[in-house]
């Protein structure tokens, strides 16, 4: 592979620099990607989840207590409505037989002993309903205080993201010099073995008998082959494939 003949061992320095640029926004792209802010935001979000689960939970047990109590509640104050009137009547010099005086105070005993079962029913339920509440207001705070640390925590990522975006596009804008100052032979040399490679480093520099994209040893043969080169034609990594620039 080869470039302009006019092209230097200084010209061929610039893919370099463009490889280093890339490897940077590569790493300020990894950096966006794996915050620790962003585990430690989707640990919150699934603790408020799990907390959200549990007080849904809590909340359908204390709907159908509280509908209990407020059944007998009312149950009540219909009997002490009825316990009202018929008290009304027999004190009230309606009854001119003694019988009907009898069946009207044992409507009202009854009445009364209906109406101590449910109070006992009700102190019951509020028994019960009591550790729900305690845990429903527990999971309340929880998820209150979670939800403040879930702001402060996407507060925290967006500011740095922000950072990085500005970094990006620093090293963006110094890229852009870069390629202008390198020509358009060289920049498109550079991007086909972008291309080529992939994922993997596209430029390295030879350092000594090592490449500088793999890091691997080059053959003492292979090394001989590469420095007889025109300074002006980069060559290849036998290990890897990547440019490399001497």
């Amino acid at each position: 592979m080869s470039v302009n003949k006019e092209a230097t061992l200084s010209e061929l320095e610039v893919l370099v620099e463009l490889q280093e640029l890339d490897t940077r926004l590569s790493q300020l792209d990894h950096k966006s990607r794996t915050l620790p802010e962003l585990e430690h935001l989707a640990k919150l979000e699934a603790e408020d989840s799990e907390l959200e689960s549990k007080f849904a939970e809590i909340e359908l047990e204390l709907s159908a207590l509280r509908k209990s109590q407020n059944d007998r509640e009312v149950e009540i104050q219909q009997l002490e409505d009825k316990v009202a009137k018929a008290t009304s009547s027999l004190y009230g010099g309606d009854m001119t037989s003694p019988k009907e005086a009898a069946a009207l105070q044992s409507e009202i005993d009854s009445l009364a002993g209906r109406q101590s079962v449910l109070e006992d029913q009700i102190i019951e339920l509020m028994e019960e309903i009591e550790p729900y509440a305690t845990e429903e207001e527990r999971i309340e705070v929880a998820r209150n205080a979670c939800l403040e640390t879930v702001l402060a925590t996407q507060d925290k990522i967006a500011m740095v993201l922000s950072e990085i975006e500005a970094e990006r596009s620093a090293v963006k804008q110094e890229k852009q010099s870069v390629e202008e100052r390198a020509g358009n032979d060289l920049v498109l040399l550079y991007e086909d073995n972008r291309k080529r490679m992939g994922d993997h480093t596209a430029v390295g520099r030879l350092m000594g008998t090592s490449c500088g994209a793999c890091f691997l040893e080059i053959a003492a043969v292979e090394i001989d082959r590469i420095r007889r080169l025109p300074s002006d034609q980069p060559s290849e990594c036998p290990e890897c494939g990547a440019l490399l620039v001497r």
